[in-house]
């Protein structure tokens, strides 16, 4: 069921692109940190990952987006006491469609898709691993100069009333893949 619905969000940003007019195309890469929010942040540290992004530009100053990446975070110490685990980590992988907006550098970025939120406990009573996918959405600004990008997003996973919710804060590059601008 999970693929079926990647499958349709492709075919329709495919067949969007046949209308859309051409724009600025391009690739991202950046490294990215990330900030648990919430619930989340009670029993989580800051995480490193990075991260991957097509630009597909629509018009003059839009771009549709499609990201993904890996986010890495370890539970706080107290946590893995309280489990008496030796090392508790989790690992958040998104896949975002979105809009991106330009306006003279800066940008503005809705996006909705899934995320797969994993967690890996080793040692104590406990040696297991275990993922789920879950509905995921972000809001995030930015700055673009000479395609060196600094941005930040709220990023939430939302699953039986329950959310994961970060801070992200990202730093890369952005390839051009030529396109009308």
């Amino acid at each position: 069921m999970k693929r079926i619905y990647v499958l349709i969000l492709g075919a329709v940003l495919f067949s969007a692109s046949g209308f859309a007019q051409k724009g600025n195309n391009q690739v991202g890469v950046a490294a990215e940190l990330g900030l648990p929010t919430g619930d989340f942040g009670e029993y989580t540290k800051a995480g490193i990952g990075g991260s991957v992004k097509g630009l597909y530009g629509i018009g003059k100053a839009g771009q549709i987006t499609l990201t993904t990446g890996i986010m890495s975070l370890r539970a706080k110490s107290d946590f893995e006491d309280l489990l008496d685990a030796d090392k508790i980590t989790q690992t958040i992988v998104p896949i975002l469609a979105g809009y991106r907006h330009n306006f003279s550098g800066f940008y503005a970025e809705p996006q909705v898709g899934y995320g797969i939120y994993g967690a890996k406990i080793k040692g104590g009573m406990f040696d297991s691993k275990d993922s789920e996918g879950v509905f995921t959405w972000a809001i995030g600004v930015g700055y673009v100069v000479k395609g060196f990008e600094v941005g930040a997003r709220y990023q939430s996973g939302h699953k039986d009333g329950e959310s994961n919710a970060l801070v992200g804060i990202r730093v890369g590059y952005n390839f051009s893949l030529g396109g009308n601008k």
